[in-house]
């Protein structure tokens, strides 16, 4: 009891205007607040902060995995056995042009049925399944999913005048790159 008064009788503030009262009192001490006192002054409010901290997190992750996607995606690409530098047109061409196409069809279908944070979450979810069934499952397995052998034989077949058709032979033969290239360009595209 301060000040003689008793315990119920005392005003009560709010948590978050309390705080922020203590805060600005810390900052506008007598000077020797220190450079703590100074940054928890600068800083939101506690009730504020617990919005914007997992917020800062996420969009951090989702620029990080952005990141390491767009440099992954045109070293799997280039490296990939049979393919090169040429395969990068035709895949921003015919693969991932009509992939966003597609793409912007199904979202506007999805944003019509589905609020935003649903879509949002399904969204990012089903990116996050793809690119980890891709990491455990479909690159190791790579060698037994990429028809190398048939593309082979439709190559040497071709006349030297359709030399041409070797970046499109090369993205089917490398199927699966092509499908990561694309998931990793929608990532930046859609997520981002």
């Amino acid at each position: 009891a301060a000040y003689g008064m008793r315990p119920q009788a005392m005003p009560r503030l709010a948590p978050a205007r309390s705080a922020q009262l203590s805060m600005q009192a810390a900052a506008a001490g007598d000077g020797k607040g220190g450079p703590l006192a100074k940054l928890r002054a600068k800083l939101p409010p506690p009730a504020e902060l617990k919005k914007v901290t997992p917020l800062g997190a996420m969009f951090f992750f989702i620029l990080f995995a952005y990141t390491i996607l767009r440099d992954t995606k045109d070293v799997l690409v280039v490296t990939a056995p049979g393919s090169g530098a040429e395969i990068i047109p035709f895949l921003k061409t015919y693969v991932n042009l009509p992939g966003a196409i597609g793409f912007t069809v199904f979202y506007s279908w999805l944003s019509n049925k589905f609020s935003q944070q649903q879509v949002f979450t399904g969204l990012v979810s089903t990116f996050i399944a793809f690119f980890t069934l891709f990491a455990f499952v479909i690159y190791p397995n790579a060698a037994a999913l990429h028809p190398t052998a048939a593309v082979d034989g439709i190559v040497a077949a071709l006349p030297a005048a359709l030399a041409g058709l070797s970046a499109p032979l090369a993205i089917i033969r490398n199927w699966t790159y092509a499908v990561f290239y694309t998931m990793a360009e929608l990532w930046g595209s859609v997520v981002v």
